[in-house]
């Protein structure tokens, strides 16, 4: 009897070592809950950037063109001009300013780009009232046609307005607690392309 006794006693203790304290399961199942909101915060905001940075794309692409217009600009331009040219060192730096894809100088192209519409019309015109340009056909073209509206198409800010407006309303709506939890993990906010900025 007495041996079943303490067998019985010491089975009851063992069990009620094996017990979790509730405390620690609370604490456990709060840390759970926590990482399983900031996971799910992190996916869905990573998810809404997918429409900021399409539109990123988009501006992306428009820099493209007008860095190829800049290449073809300069490839007349130096058949008529002397390469120590204001007008076209003036493009070339333009042109510099453009490729330049390092992630902290958005803003610098993108003021690349609007300076390079001005300082385009300007070479274009200086090459259209240039004699030897107009006495040849095919750089007349190019100068009077072509290259002036190959400018006008890139010189179009609709895509950097998209970009901007949709990069705001991201970081608008990032201010909810969700949005909060997402920068915790790594979710930045989008940055904002300010050619004035850069000109500053």
């Amino acid at each position: 009897m007495a041996e079943n006794a303490a067998a019985a006693e010491s089975s009851a203790m063992r069990k009620e070592k094996k017990t979790l304290d509730p405390r620690i399961a609370f604490v456990i199942m709060l840390v759970m809950l926590c990482i399983a909101l900031c996971i799910g915060a992190n996916k869905a905001w990573r998810k809404n950037r997918e429409g900021v940075d399409a539109s990123f794309a988009v501006w992306q692409e428009s820099m493209q063109l007008r860095t190829e217009t800049a290449y073809n600009l300069l490839t007349v331009a130096k058949r008529y001009l002397p390469e120590e040219s204001d007008l076209i060192r003036a493009v070339r730096t333009d042109l510099s300013g453009m490729e330049n894809d390092a992630s902290s100088a958005v803003n610098q192209r993108a003021a690349a780009g609007a300076a390079f519409v001005a300082d385009a019309g300007a070479l274009l015109k200086a090459l259209a009232e240039n004699t030897a340009v107009q006495q040849d056909s095919r750089d007349s073209m190019y100068v009077n046609l072509m290259l002036p509206q190959a400018v006008e198409q890139c010189s179009d800010e609709s895509s950097l307005n998209a970009y901007n407006t949709a990069a705001s309303g991201y970081n608008d709506a990032m201010r909810c607690f969700s949005g909060l939890l997402a920068r915790l993990t790594g979710v930045n906010r989008a940055a904002l392309i300010s050619a004035d900025a850069a000109a500053e």
